[in-house]
Order: structure tokens, then sequence, then C-alpha cells
């Protein structure tokens, strides 16, 4: 696994993510943002980081925002916030959310929570699993797209029930919103729109945007002055935020335009592997991210990559870290990368590299 890691990280040809940045190209584009501000933040407060707040808050058609340094940080503020609010320590959320999975569970250690788990693993959440809630729930997280079930998304109609149903049983509603992003094509929304049916969102600026790290939470001023004081408590209230506020910035500026094109990579990608009689979850995926199950050994198939990899010196396999021994699960999140190079060239390769994987059934 470790030669694997060390080898994709070498390829300057690569079929997933975007073309990777120096950390002096970063620093350059940090100082190039640099000089369009007078001075930097202090504690949350200046032009550099409110201009940005206030930005993005309009981009997701909410009265206001805060930028915190990680995504870890704004969930569980959000859901602490609203928990607070209704005097009810029960949140729900997915089996698979990042919260209950990925996080040593913080919300319940160090914010105090109860969390309640709705619906099944494998699909979206359902109007029926909101009502069939253990508890009655001061907060509900719905994350868009989930990541862990291979970005699937439910359909409009049912993100507008849900939200119905928030509302009409006094229940805030939360968005998991990392790769919020990637879901305007699916919705044909605009992003504020999407954010409309929730009373809180959150946004990654590393993820799909390419920043280095940080986070936004968006919502009514009221609840993100509560969230503020929750940063202070939690020591995200750093002394300067600018590096990761201007390279959030700077991707943005790169990225997000692109967004919509990474998306028609993913579809094209699935059916490229479809040709190869390869499966995905989703079958056809409404974001740039799917996951591909494989019916090879790890060991072997990593063997295979590094092998396949250093001969061509093009990384077409991500990391292998989900699944099982015997069924590796591959994560694919398109970016700028794929635009790189041109559609035969792709498929010349992807029909080498999974057309002829080892033992295969």
């Amino acid at each position: 696994m470790k030669r694997y890691q060390d080898l994709i990280a070498r390829c300057d040809v690569r079929l997933t993510g975007h073309p990777r940045l120096t950390m002096s190209e970063q620093l350059a584009e940090i100082d190039r943002w640099a000089g369009r501000f007078d001075a930097q933040d202090v504690y949350g407060r200046g032009e550099l980081i409110e201009s940005f707040e206030a930005e993005v808050a309009g981009m997701l058609g909410k009265p206001a925002a805060l930028f915190l340094p990680s995504g870890t940080m704004a969930q569980c503020i959000a859901l602490r916030v609203w928990s607070d609010r209704a005097g009810n320590r029960s949140v729900g959320f997915h089996p698979t959310s990042h919260l209950e999975l990925h996080e040593q569970h913080a919300y319940r250690e160090l914010y105090g929570l109860d969390g309640v788990l709705l619906g099944e693993p494998d699909r979206p959440i359902a109007l029926e699993d909101l009502d069939a809630a253990a508890r009655p729930l001061a907060a509900v997280l719905l994350e868009l797209p989930m990541r862990e079930i291979g970005g699937q998304l439910p359909s409009w109609d049912a993100l507008v029930a849900q939200s119905a149903w928030a509302r009409g049983n006094g229940v805030a509603l939360h968005m998991d919103g990392a790769r919020l992003w990637q879901c305007t094509s699916h919705f044909e929304r605009d992003l504020a729109t999407i954010a409309g049916l929730f009373d809180s969102v959150y946004v990654s600026f590393y993820k799909d945007i390419g920043g280095i790290a940080g986070a936004m939470l968006a919502g009514a001023e009221d609840f993100i002055e509560d969230a503020r004081t929750w940063l202070r408590r939690t020591g995200g209230n750093l002394y300067a935020l600018f590096p990761y506020v201007l390279a959030a910035r700077a991707g943005i500026e790169r990225n997000l335009v692109g967004i919509s094109d990474d998306v028609q990579a993913a579809s094209w990608l699935v059916e490229e592997l479809r040709k190869l009689g390869l499966t995905t979850t989703p079958a056809r995926p409404p974001t740039n991210l799917f996951h591909l199950t494989l019916a090879v050994e790890r060991e072997s198939l990593l063997e295979y990559a590094i092998a396949w990899t250093e001969a061509h010196e093009v990384f077409l396999m991500p990391f292998p870290q989900r699944g099982t021994a015997e069924r590796p699960v591959l994560e694919f999140s398109m970016g700028s990368a794929f635009r790189q190079h041109s559609p035969a060239s792709w498929q010349h390769w992807i029909q080498d590299f999974y057309g002829n994987l080892p033992g295969a059934t």
C-alpha cells in the first residue's frame, strides 16, 4: 500500500482530482491573492475574511457565514447550536455520516450530543426514516452528495418533502454540503436554491475546490453569532486564517467553474467501465463522485497497479481504501486533471488497465 501511495504521488498524468500543485505553487497563488488586501485577518475579523464570508453567504443565499478551520468543527458546532436552541441533545443523521464513521464520535464526546441513526446504510435518508426516528430530534443532518455510498443523491421532490417535514415538526435541517458544489446539475437548481431548503449549510474548500483546508458554515445572522461563540470555545478561532482563506478564494476561482464538466466526466468514465463489464455505485452518477467495486484480491490488485503505473506513469486507480480484502472499492472523484488529456487517450489507458485486471471474477 505504501509503495502504491508513493508512486501515485509522483504521477503528473492523473485520471481523478485536480492537477497537483507543489507547495511552492500553492504559496505563489496565496501571494497573488494576498496583494488584493491591505491586511491579514485577526481572530476572524477584518476585510480579508469577512468579505469572503459575505461572498460565500451570497452564493448560498444565506444572510451570514463563518469561516472555520475544518468541517469536523463546523458540523458539530452547527448541531450543538440547534440542540441548545431546542433544549434537546438528540440529532439525527445517516449511518454512514462522517460524524459517525470518521470523527471518533466527537459529536458525543466533545459536544454532548446524542446521535440517532436514520435510514439504511446503502441508500439516502427517506421521508419515512424521519417519521420512524426513535425519539424527538433537535436537528437532522442530510449529506449532499453522500460520499460513503458513492455520491448518491435523493430526488429534488424527496428533498423538498424532507425540508417540509423538518419545518412542520420544528426540527432544524442542516446540510453536510462538503461537496455541495457538485449537486447543481442533478437538481437543476443553483446553490442558493438548494441551500434554501436548509436552516444551515456547511461547505468544504479543500475537496472539489482544491484549497488547502477550511470550511464555511452559513445560516441566519443569529445562528452564525452563536456558532462564532462555539468556535471560540473549541479553539477554532485562530489568530489568523488568511493562508486558508486565500487558498480557498484561489480554488474557487480556478475550479468551481469546471464542476459541471467534472460531473460529465464521471458519467463518461462510468460508461467506459461498463463497456468492460464493470459496475459502479451508483450505476449513473449524479455528481462527479462514484464507487467501483472489483472482484479482485486487494494485494494482487495493488501489485498489478504498481507494475502498470510504473510502466506508464499514469495514475488510473484510486487507492483501494474501502471494501474488503476480497472485494476492494475504489472511489473516483473527477476534477480538472481529466481535462488535461483527450478522451481518446483516457479510453486507451482505461481499456488497457481495467480490461486486464488480474483474477477478476
